[in-house]
């Protein structure tokens, strides 16, 4: 007979309770995960931009160099290499703004991360509160003994908002 309800305890249908709690804890888990793994692909999208611009000034210092050995001998012509020294620096500016705006991208991701996990907390609350509700449906007696908080104080130095004034001609 025990086994037979332990069979029935574990074959229930899931409660919306139940179901509040799982989407509370997956909600939260997949946020965290999706929060990571925006992090790591900008930064692995800013050291794709690093690695190109250390190739890009090399090959712009490389050109600089020609040029200047070409403009000492002044036997060949300088035009290409001119071209090609003006062309890996305007390559190279377009480079870096695209650095610097990946930088403030990943701040910006790193600010609305911190945001989006300071709300989500709500979602353990949630989770906790719907812990608390299955555990009081399922064991009043025991729930009623972990559950308890002290009371709380309320500081006598604050009025009520709709509270009247008090003045020595009342009282």
């Amino acid at each position: 007979m025990t086994g037979r309800t332990e069979d029935q305890k574990s074959a229930r249908v899931p409660t919306p309770l139940h179901l509040l709690q799982v989407l509370a804890r997956t909600l939260n888990e997949h946020l965290a995960d999706a929060c990571t793994q925006a992090e790591t692909d900008a930064r692995k999208a800013l050291e794709k931009l690093d690695r190109e611009q250390v190739k890009l000034q090399e090959k712009l210092t490389e050109a600089q160099q020609k040029l200047a050995t070409r403009q000492e001998d002044g036997s060949k012509p300088v035009e290409k290499v001119t071209a090609k020294v003006e062309e890996l620096t305007a390559a190279m500016a377009a480079l870096n703004q695209s650095r610097d705006e990946a930088q403030d991208y990943i701040r910006q991701l790193q600010q609305d991360v911190r945001q989006t996990l300071r709300l989500a907390k709500g979602l353990d609350r949630i989770d906790l509160q719907v812990t608390q509700a299955i555990e009081k449906r399922d064991d009043p007696a025991a729930a009623s003994k972990t559950s308890k908080r002290p009371p709380q104080r309320r500081s006598r130095s604050r009025k009520p908002a709709n509270a009247p004034a008090v003045t020595d001609n009342e009282a």
